[in-house]
């Protein structure tokens, strides 16, 4: 209960690997449910819909993608962690540049397959998916190009709110809100951050796309988004370890590429926090929070491997052989916290179970005993069944 990393559930297994749910993720889910279904009770299916079960499924996808490209590696994947934050693939592989950057790779490029694949969906409508990973508005009406009459197309439904006498259409973000001024008979909008209004027109739009394609479009942009995003150089985003990676294999120097990552994650930090700031975002904060302490936690665990190095090896060359010629050994990874509470546990069941068998064949002994000098007559329903119940074990186990 001291490490709330190991708070997790079970989910399922597949291809060999167990997926674990983090309790915090289950309570943040519920959370927001509760939350949409009470504020929003026409559209809180939909929002589920993206928010937790499309967002899901793609960043699942991901750390599988982690996972089967260490195996390919000579490494090995048992589990998966999904929490607040995203996932987390414990992968164990060799401990060379190129293993780490191959693992580390296998999940943005599953990214890639994704977006691909709504591509190709999307052909077919003639519609190009929207790329702009900053525009947020994309995961609830995403704006999608159609290259054969050269037209904007808009969820189906959807209004458009245009300046009175133009066609110019007024952005849904950069409307704060709209109102309806009976004596003028006009509608009215507030442009965000100012105090300015003006009249608007609302119009229905006529380029419109199916349901089908607005989903496609959705995925297509989560994933795209998460893609870049994991691409910035910051532990533990897959930018961070792909730095790594490179500073090692480029200069054969397991040191130099943490430390490098590191700075850069620390650097990333800083500009998230300032952003956090200025957009008084506080998911932003708790980002530039997270990477700093794990970029800081990396960096304390190098300083530990090299004052607990041995026959004062110099770690300035990488975790390499001391004899030049030989390949890199496998450096002994340290279990995760979750791998160690999942070992405590097992261990403490271990010890139930024997001092439970110690107890049986205690009672076994006393029982025999009894039927010794008394008969068998003498045992109870309760001594029976004890009897019986032991028995079988054994049978079983033999």
């Amino acid at each position: 209960m001291r490490d709330p990393l190991t708070w997790s559930i079970p989910l399922f297994r597949a291809f060999g690997i167990l997926v674990r749910l983090h309790i915090l993720y289950i309570v943040i889910t519920l959370g927001f449910i509760l939350r949409e279904a009470t504020k929003r009770p026409d559209t809180w299916i939909e929002t589920t819909l993206i928010w937790v079960v499309s967002l899901f499924c793609i960043i699942l996808l991901h750390e599988f993608g982690h996972c089967f490209a260490a195996r390919r590696e000579g490494g090995n994947a048992e589990e998966i962690l999904m929490w607040p934050l995203g996932g987390l693939a414990y992968c164990d592989v060799p401990h060379t540049p190129r293993a780490n950057l191959i693992c580390t790779a296998g999940g943005p490029f599953v990214n890639v397959l994704i977006c691909l694949a709504c591509v190709l969906l999307l052909l077919p409508m003639q519609l190009l998916p929207p790329i702009n990973p900053l525009n947020f508005e994309n995961i609830y009406r995403p704006q999608m190009y159609n290259w054969s009459d050269g037209q904007t197309y808009y969820k189906a439904g959807e209004l458009q709110f245009v300046r009175e006498g133009t066609n110019q259409v007024v952005e849904y973000r950069s409307i704060d809100s709209y109102f309806y001024v009976k004596d003028l008979n006009k509608y009215f909008a507030k442009q965000e951050g100012t105090k300015e209004a003006f009249p608007i027109g609302v119009i229905e739009s006529t380029h419109h796309y199916s349901t089908f394609a607005l989903w496609v479009g959705r995925i297509f942009w989560m994933s795209w988004m998460l893609f870049v995003f994991n691409l910035l150089p910051a532990f533990p985003l897959d930018g961070g370890r792909l730095l790594q990676a490179i500073i090692w294999g480029k200069t054969g120097d397991y040191r130099r590429g943490t430390i490098v990552a590191v700075y850069a994650g620390f650097t990333v930090a800083i500009l998230f926090f300032v952003a956090s700031l200025w957009s008084v975002e506080p998911m932003l904060l708790m980002m530039s929070l997270f990477i700093y302490f794990y970029c800081r936690m990396q960096y304390v665990a190098l300083e530990q491997a090299e004052n607990e190095s041995v026959f004062g090896y110099d770690f300035s060359q990488g975790y390499t052989s001391l004899e030049k010629d030989d390949p890199p050994p496998r450096r002994p990874k340290q279990a995760g916290p979750l791998k160690r509470w999942l070992q405590a546990r097992r261990d403490r069941k271990l010890q139930a179970e024997m001092q439970q068998r110690q107890a049986d064949e205690a009672r076994m002994d006393e029982l025999l005993d009894k039927i010794h000098r008394h008969g068998k007559e003498s045992l109870s329903d309760e001594e029976r069944r004890f009897m019986d119940r032991v028995s079988a074990r054994y049978r079983n186990r033999s």
